[in-house]
């Protein structure tokens, strides 16, 4: 199946997925499957009320604090659903408020550039373990994982449950051939290309993740692409490893070694305050003033 990925090709334009239609338009995964029930709770569902559907998707990486796309910003989301299998996302999953968008400084709308930012959450989720970040930088011809609730064909659909896919990373320059007139630059991951296999409209914002011994580490984020699931068209990501600055200070703690990105244990109570970071503008940001 492929991913509603966060683009959609209307004539030869190249166009941010959710940008093209935010309420009606979205693509889940092309090609993918079911994902197993329970198993990625860290997954967020981004709505524009308490009652609509999910327009982008995200990843819980702090107890009050998701990772999305900066595309899917900027459009009134209010509300997120944490670890819900389903779309609506009522029956199994955490609702909270969003309070605060933050998108990364040099994003780019036009290149989609930096197309990550930070949301944060009224209240901490104690009852799902954030997702693992990795910052390494992912070569070429390594399995990935896309999962989301978007369309399973370029204009079709959404997924009413959590469908995933795996994708192999390609080389930049390899992408940038494959994608032109748009260029893959380092901000950027591509993955996939394989007819049929994508993600889709409907799952901007959503993870990319590498599986190792069972646990699912982030490495990016659902961003752009030419169509869903054509054969040697990858989806694009947002790259995490050249997003560290940005990200970085909302998962550590302080007196912590950083576990978010190596994949510990971590308590639900350590959510990020503005005691916990140290860069002014993101202390602004958890205290409200920006």
């Amino acid at each position: 199946m492929k991913f509603a990925f966060a683009l959609a090709t209307l004539s030869a334009t190249v166009l941010a997925q959710d940008d093209v239609a935010p309420d009606n338009n979205f693509i889940e995964i092309v090609g993918g499957t079911e994902a197993k029930v329970g198993q990625h709770r860290y997954l967020a569902g981004l709505k524009h009320s308490a009652t609509s559907s999910s327009s982008c998707g995200g990843s819980l990486i702090a107890p009050n604090v998701i990772l999305t796309a900066a595309h899917c910003t900027g459009g009134g989301l209010t509300t997120a659903v944490v670890g819900s299998h389903f779309l609506s996302g009522s029956s199994d999953g955490e609702v909270v408020k969003i309070t605060k968008e933050i998108r990364h400084p040099q994003y780019n709308a036009a290149t989609h550039s930096n197309d990550v930012a930070i949301l944060l959450l009224d209240r901490s989720i104690t009852s799902i373990t954030p997702v693992a970040v990795s910052f390494d930088t992912v070569p070429a011809n390594v399995l990935t994982w896309v999962r989301g609730w978007g369309t399973t064909s370029s204009g079709g659909s959404q997924s009413r449950v959590l469908k995933e896919v795996s994708v192999l990373s390609w080389d930049n320059a390899r992408a940038t051939t494959a994608l032109r007139p748009s260029k893959v630059d380092n901000s950027m991951l591509a993955a996939g290309g394989k007819q049929g296999e994508d993600s889709c409209q409907g799952d901007s914002g959503g993870p990319l993740t590498i599986e190792q011994n069972g646990v699912a580490r982030l490495v990016g984020v659902v961003s752009w692409g030419l169509g869903c699931g054509d054969l040697n068209k990858p989806g694009v990501y947002g790259r995490l490893s050249s997003a560290r600055s940005f990200i970085e200070p909302y998962l550590k703690k302080k007196n912590l070694r950083v576990p978010y990105l190596v994949g510990e244990d971590v308590e639900a109570s350590e959510e990020v305050v503005a005691d916990d970071v140290v860069n002014s503008d993101v202390v602004s940001a958890l205290e409200g003033e920006i």
